[in-house]
């Protein structure tokens, strides 16, 4: 967590407040004020912590090799990543932090960086954001984590749709909130090749189905061939997806107008 110092006003006596506060961004800083009755005036950034002896000493005897321009909170995720066998988080995965509203450090592992995002958007207020957030999780194990599927990330027009629609219904809501943020890495069961079976978050619940359901409606969804594999890094559901184009007939439609087409062709022959 990054520290801020918010500068502002008691609400009821209207004195001068300095306070400080760690969290995952400066708005979350100014909420945190808000809610201990702050008006908020300013929210400055405090320089990031150096490491601690402790820290390193720890590091070291884990054969870490800690950069020298390390923070403290750099050289906590790089033990983080060590110790819960977690994987580096990529730009891409940083880059959805940053849409929502968090700092990250370049060292930060993909659990806790999910464990993040998940914390932050389960706040009051951010149920959309947290709707789509899970959404694009499902889509990514329906399209195998494939790096060419068309839907980018979480503020997809198509996700932000479905997610609306489950942001509205309070029981899917709560659902989400009973996933952990690494939960939703990956659903259901996945076996490596060296055998372990890795258990990501239940496909059981209603969130899941109702996010499913809603992406397969939007979405046409075919088998991906099992001889038509690729090398991915994450376990994922073995389907593929195409967007159709805006106003298109619908998936039965066209099979049915392939299948005059060749019956046509036919007779004709």
């Amino acid at each position: 967590m990054t520290g801020y110092e918010v500068i502002g006003k008691g609400k009821d006596a209207g004195c001068k407040r300095r306070r400080i506060y760690h969290s995952s961004s400066a708005s979350e800083a100014g909420r945190l004020a808000e809610k201990d009755g702050t008006i908020v005036e300013e929210i400055n950034e405090l320089p990031p912590d150096p490491p601690t002896e402790r820290q390193l000493d720890y590091a070291r005897d884990i054969e870490i090799v800690v950069p020298p321009s390390a923070t403290k909170n750099d050289v906590s995720n790089l033990i983080s990543i060590k110790v819960d066998k977690d994987k580096p988080s990529t730009a891409r995965h940083r880059s959805f932090a940053k849409l929502y509203g968090l700092e990250t450090t370049n060292y930060i592992g993909k659990k806790v960086l999910f464990d993040q995002i998940k914390w932050a958007l389960s706040s009051p207020g951010r149920e959309n954001d947290l709707a789509s957030w899970f959404t694009y999780r499902v889509y990514r194990g329906l399209v195998k984590g494939a790096d060419d599927a068309p839907i980018k990330g979480p503020d997809d027009e198509i996700i932000r749709k479905i997610s609306e629609k489950l942001a509205a219904n309070q029981s899917v809501i709560k659902s989400i909130r009973r996933y952990e943020g690494r939960d939703i890495i990956w659903f259901g069961e996945f076996t490596t090749k060296a055998g372990w079976v890795y258990t990501g978050g239940s496909k059981r619940t209603i969130a899941y189905k109702e996010a499913e359901s809603a992406l397969k409606e939007e979405l046409c969804f075919v088998r991906r061939d099992k001889n038509d594999s690729q090398e991915i890094d994450e376990p994922w559901d073995s389907y593929e997806v195409t967007t159709p184009a805006p106003k298109s007939p619908g998936c039965f439609t066209v099979l049915i107008a392939i299948a005059i087409i060749l019956a046509s062709a036919y007779l004709l022959a």
